[in-house]
Formats: C-alpha cells, sequence, structure tokens
C-alpha cells in the first residue's frame, strides 16, 4: 500500500484493518485503508489509452481530463422537444398572442411547461454538445460541466478534499448508467452526470492517476 500523500510504501505494522486505518511513517499522514486500496492499478494508467469521447492533455501547470456526454439519445430528444414545447407552449400562450387577450388561468396553466421545456432542452442540449471536464493542478482544480464555455463551474482547493468517490445515482440521466464522481471533504462536489459508464470510469481513473503520480494528496 502507497501513502496517498507522499507516495511511500506503508509497512505492515503502520495498517490498522480493524480500525480502516493507516498511517504513514514518512510524511506522518493518517488515511483510511479502504479508500486507498489499489493505488497501483492508478500508477499504471496509460494516459494515451483514451476512452472514445474523452481526452487527457497538459497545459502549462494544469491537467485537463474530459468527456463528452453526447449520447444517441438526442435522436430521440430533439423532435420529442419540439413537440413538447412547440406544441404546448405555442398552444397556451401562441393563442393568446395571435388573439392579443391575457388569460390569467392558462399563462398560470403554462408555467410547468415552462419550467419543463428549460429543463428538457437543457438535457437535449447536453446529449448533443455537452461536455464534463476537470482541470487539476498542484493547488486545487475546478469541474466544468456545460456546453462550450457556458455551464456550471466548481472550483476546489485540495486541502479541503479527502476523497473521490464513483456513486450510483438512483435518478437516471438519459443514454447515462445513472452514476457519477464525488470529491469529498469540507466541499462536496458532485459531477459526471449523463455519462457513459465507460466515459465515467475513464474520468475516475484518469483523476486519481494524475493525483497520486503528481502528489497533490
Amino acid at each position: 500500500m502507497k501513502c496517498p500523500k507522499c507516495n511511500a510504501t506503508i509497512n505492515t505494522e503502520q495498517i490498522n484493518v480493524k480500525t480502516d486505518i493507516a498511517q504513514c511513517t514518512s510524511c506522518g499522514t493518517l488515511f483510511k485503508i479502504s479508500e486507498n486500496l489499489g493505488n497501483d492499478a492508478y500508477d499504471s494508467f496509460d494516459k494515451t489509452n483514451v476512452v472514445a469521447g474523452t481526452w487527457y492533455k497538459t497545459e502549462h501547470n494544469d491537467t485537463i481530463i474530459g468527456a463528452t456526454t453526447r449520447s444517441p439519445v438526442a435522436i430521440f430528444m430533439v423532435p420529442f422537444m419540439l413537440v413538447w414545447s412547440g406544441g404546448s407552449l405555442s398552444g397556451i400562450y401562441g393563442t393568446q398572442i395571435i388573439k392579443g387577450e391575457f388569460n390569467l388561468f392558462l399563462s398560470l396553466f403554462g408555467i410547468p411547461f415552462i419550467i419543463g421545456s428549460i429543463v428538457f432542452w437543457g438535457v437535449t442540449l447536453m446529449s448533443i454538445w455537452g461536455k464534463v471536464e476537470v482541470t487539476l493542478n498542484n493547488k486545487g482544480g475546478k469541474v466544468f460541466t456545460g456546453i462550450g464555455t457556458i455551464g456550471l463551474v466548481k472550483n476546489f482547493l485540495w486541502k479541503d478534499i479527502t476523497a473521490l468517490k464513483e456513486k450510483k445515482a438512483n435518478l437516471r440521466y438519459p443514454g447515462s448508467q445513472g452514476g457519477s464522481l464525488v470529491f469529498e471533504g469540507q466541499k462536496r462536489i458532485s459531477f459526471g452526470i449523463g455519462l457513459k459508464q465507460e466515459r465515467l470510469y475513464y474520468l475516475l481513473r484518469a483523476i486519481k492517476s494524475a493525483i497520486i503520480k503528481n502528489h497533490w494528496k
């Protein structure tokens, strides 16, 4: 077993399986055994062997690991949304505009359709052009989820993060396997919802490998 902070080999006498705790004699770090098993597998990770729809690159002092959320589900989502938003909203609000009359009841009735259109169009656009990209450096990093340069950015520092885990989600994103990745610690950052399982697993291995090889934790 390797120390997650300095990568030194942990002596057997410093491992307490019963309490799930180990301590590094080199740097004094205490850590959970269960969260650090299998680090050798991440040490051997080959960044050039990318999965289709993923990327791994280095720019200056940053390591950038990402995956596209593109999915064949877009073939079904686009016509569905044209009918959903086009038919329902034009029927509710278009008729009022054409007649030049305001109907309070119909306007209130249409609010759920507006909200639904915004949510499902977001899902549709992500299935066509979306991406999840994680930028890492020696201080911390950021997680971007969106389209092009438009989206949600979550920043973090390594001092606030204790583990990276894979989580199975109860709500399945169309076209995905229902999973996500989570940075846990003082901050909790969840990302990767909407990715195919093989892309999600690639991100997990690539991020852990980068953390271990660069001794960022």
